[in-house]
């Protein structure tokens, strides 16, 4: 029985011995079925090898439809393909790493992950060992159409217009994640750390940059390419395989007859998904082309390892005391962490740095107590090499519901301006005195329900002579003074 068949049934006999650590092979791509059509024979044989998969689409390839549907369907046509990408998926495991059918594992329901401060949709299949299994990150950005010039239904937004600086952002078309182009970069550099294991170096496989031999590409190929490509620029421990996407359609066929029924079997399972929600089937002249043939290049070999991969960072309030913990599974030339502090989750600043194993195949434990803290704390971990790469780990937001009123910091000695800072934010209006050694009051102002920690208090417009005065301040009916100095 030929593979194409294989919706019905696939009795593929294949045995391969499972290893202790599967080798793990990176696929980023636009579209649900980008790599059914281009990339297929290198799953296959990444996946028969004993090997793990993981697939990475930024897209949700909804065609402008957003989270709408169409042709009398009431299944998001998104969730359609997506929902069709992890049948493909497990078509594809079956046939080339199971020994046959009846040991395949059920269809995988759907997880949600948080990475790199991101929640993104995880499907994973097959074998809990990792070997032969296949793994599904889907992000849902907005389609941006051939050219990128974006859909109306989704705000005409595309992966082109952000990398180019035309938009600042894009949203997930289910509204979960907002990504400026920095963070799509990360967001898929901390999924390759998350899912490599121990394994020291692995390829990147996506669609080539280079115009020359893949001109004309789909906007989105060439973006979510780009942004993998970037990724994983200073990590050379990372290959990268370049396939010719769009443009294989007009080369030579190249993929022998079992090769080519592998790609049709599991675009077959993928279009199931569509026709059983009444839309129209992918199995039509336009992708049939691309079947019969793979082009791909090395563009750049592996070299060195991937220098730290880290378990987790996490974060808890104890006697109003902040604990930060994290691990790694292994390091490589790892120089130190800098563990990294904000107060308002933008502006950033360096609260303290740990020495790093170095070399290390063992997990490594290290932790961070933070006496001081505020109402709401941002805490994020920063992993520097030796060879002076560095990435950056989720963010842990940590809130002291039980701390207490206090006047942290004011600008002491003063001129024209005081900037008062508090443990929280102040509830309601709060009155501003200054007063003489003789007990005067010189200066009153109220401020009216301030929005931050940080209150700035102008004095530029009274004559005040240089000498000290007590700063009173009347809040939330607590009264607090703070001697301070006038130049």
């Amino acid at each position: 029985m030929k593979r194409i068949f294989y919706i019905t049934f696939l009795i593929c006999v294949a045995s391969f011995k499972a290893k202790a650590q599967p080798e793990v092979s990176f696929f980023v791509q636009a579209d649900e079925d980008d790599w059914q059509l281009y990339m297929c024979k290198q799953v296959t044989g990444d996946l028969a090898a004993g090997g793990k998969v993981i697939m990475i689409t930024l897209t949700a390839g909804d065609e402008g439809y957003g989270t709408g549907t169409f042709n009398g369907s009431t299944t998001p046509y998104y969730q359609a393909r997506e929902r069709g990408a992890v049948y493909a998926s497990k078509a594809v495991s079956d046939f080339s790493y199971t020994a046959y059918y009846p040991f395949s594992y059920q269809v995988p329901t759907s997880q949600n992950v948080l990475i790199n401060g991101k929640n993104l949709v995880k499907y994973t299949y097959g074998d809990p060992s990792g070997a032969g299994q296949i793994v599904n990150y889907f992000l849902r950005l907005p389609d941006g159409g051939p050219t990128g010039s974006g859909y109306p239904a989704t705000s005409n937004v595309s992966l082109m217009k952000l990398k180019q600086g035309i938009i600042t952002n894009i949203t997930s078309i289910d509204g979960a994640n907002t990504y400026t182009w920095n963070d799509l970069v990360n967001t898929i550099l901390s999924i390759m750390l998350t899912e490599r294991g121990g394994d020291q170096q692995f390829y990147l496989h996506t669609s080539s940059l280079d115009g020359a031999v893949n001109p004309g590409d789909h906007s989105d190929h060439i973006y979510s390419s780009t942004a993998a490509q970037e990724a994983v620029a200073s990590h050379l421990a990372i290959g990268i395989n370049e396939f010719i996407f769009d443009y294989s359609s007009s080369l030579p066929n190249n993929l022998g007859e079992g090769d080519y029924e592998d790609a049709a079997a599991v675009l077959s399972a993928y279009g199931w998904s569509l026709i059983i929600d009444k839309y129209p089937t992918p199995f039509n002249s336009t992708n049939r082309a691309w079947l019969p043939q793979e082009y791909s290049t090395i563009k750049r070999s592996p070299v060195g390892v991937v220098p730290i991969t880290l378990l987790n960072f996490t974060g808890l309030l104890q006697n109003k005391k902040v604990l930060l913990e994290w691990s790694t599974s292994a390091e490589y030339n790892s120089k130190q962490f800098e563990i990294e502090k904000s107060l308002d989750g933008f502006n950033y600043k360096l609260l303290h740095t740990t020495p790093a194993a170095g070399n290390s195949t063992t997990e490594k434990k290290y932790s961070y107590i933070d006496a001081n803290v505020a109402d709401i704390n941002y805490y994020r971990l920063k992993m520097l090499d030796i060879d002076g790469g560095s990435k950056q780990s989720n963010v842990v937001v940590i809130k002291n519901n039980i701390l207490q009123q206090s006047i942290v910091y004011a600008t002491n000695p003063f001129n024209n301006k005081i900037n008062v800072r508090f443990a929280k934010i102040p509830q309601g209006n709060i009155t501003v005195s200054l007063i003489n050694m003789n007990g005067k009051q010189v200066f009153t102002k109220v401020i009216s329900n301030p929005t931050s920690r940080l209150v700035e208090i102008e004095t530029g417009n009274t004559t005040l002579s240089k000498a000290m005065y007590i700063l009173r301040i009347e809040s939330e009916g607590q009264l607090y003074n703070v001697k301070m100095l006038k130049e």
